[in-house]
């Protein structure tokens, strides 16, 4: 499991480090470095796929880092930059930035010669917040992990539930209220009923093509319907749910956006699906702007106990820098920082003080 992070030169950081747990936690003001952290983790996976001298700029799952310039640190000192990873032992991949080729790479000058898992591995997820909206057909994947295998956008989420109809959920991530239905379809509907509401999926590979079908059942119908005569928050959910469901033990889920066209209770919710899975031994990376996905984590920790509070680690980009409020086994945070999910209260306070004229 990754430990800490240690970022210099690479983006929106000079110099920047923090802890990681079982399930962090990234949210903050817009553009003030959430989605660095996790095109980091990306940038490192990509550069352990292979030996070669350079890495690219754009790359699946979800690597996009602009053009070379965007990469160094506005204030950088050198044309180098590193990312630092620690799992118990350090690992440090640094990267240079031009050197007088106009491609869309960067070189690589070090590199772990053995990386720390998952990265170079299909043990790695990443879910976009531009996940897929509703569609009529999906696509097979050809690819050696198909098993296991999403797609950054959720494209391939109907062919993972179709190639692992058989499959057995481990019993820290099901749901009871699947009772001793353990396959993969009927425990990803009965956590996509927690979220959405009552809803069955049925899917089925056509032959001789590399089209997937996929029918929904929402509550209230007796029939079935194609995905594009329902909501946008089935097809934007049902990738997180399905990786969830079969990412490896030991291996890392980033989900950006997870709340993404849901309901206040239902992204409280995935929040705590996501800890969940946490729980059961993969580590979780969330980037969200909810404060229902934060408070369906808290419940999680605190009343279902599916994972302990030193599990999560939460942190804040404000105004001033990242802060690193803490949980305690109540679900309760140890300090919250300006701007941090506290818009409610603004808001409501200005309501009151216009009400007493």
């Amino acid at each position: 499991m990754i430990k800490s992070l240690e970022l210099v030169a690479f983006k929106k950081f000079a110099h920047f480090q923090m802890p990681m747990r079982s399930l962090t936690v990234l949210t903050g003001l817009n553009g003030s470095g959430k989605s660095t952290i996790t095109q980091s983790l990306l940038l490192a996976h990509q550069a352990s796929l292979s030996k070669a001298p350079t890495v690219p700029l754009t790359a699946e799952p979800g690597l996009d880092l602009g053009e070379e310039e965007d990469v160094l640190h506005e204030a950088a000192t050198s044309d180098h930059v590193e990312i630092n990873i620690s799992d118990g032992f350090d690992h440090r991949w640094t990267f240079q930035v031009g050197a007088g080729r106009e491609l869309p790479h960067l070189y690589v000058l070090n590199r772990p010669a053995v990386p720390p898992a998952p990265f170079g591995s299909s043990a790695l997820t990443y879910l976009s917040a531009e996940r897929l909206g509703p569609r009529t057909s999906h696509q097979t994947v050809a690819v050696e992990d198909a098993r296991t295998a999403v797609g950054e956008d959720g494209r391939f989420v109907a062919h993972a539930l179709a190639v692992n109809a058989q499959m057995q959920v481990s019993a820290a991530r099901r749901h009871e209220s699947a009772g001793n239905v353990i396959t993969l379809p009927a425990q990803t509907e009965a956590w996509l009923s927690s979220v959405v509401g009552p809803t069955q999926i049925e899917t089925a590979l056509v032959p001789r093509t590399r089209v997937v079908t996929m029918h929904v059942r929402p509550r209230g119908s007796g029939r079935w319907l194609l995905p594009t005569n329902t909501g946008f928050g089935i097809s934007y959910t049902l990738p997180v749910i399905v990786a969830g469901l079969l990412a490896p033990k030991n291996g890392l889920l980033i989900v950006d956006a997870p709340e993404a066209h849901l309901h206040a209770s239902a992204q409280a919710s995935i929040g705590a699906f996501l800890a969940t899975i946490a729980g059961s031994g993969v580590q979780v990376v969330v980037e969200t702007h909810s404060e229902h996905v934060l408070n369906g984590i808290r419940r999680a920790v605190a009343i279902n106990k599916v994972l302990p509070s030193a599990e999560v680690g939460l942190v804040f980009f404000g105004a001033e820098g990242a802060s690193f409020p803490t949980m305690d086994d109540q679900g309760r945070l140890d300090h919250w920082p300006p701007l941090f999910f506290d818009q409610l209260d603004t808001d409501l306070g200005e309501l009151t003080r216009a009400r007493r004229g």
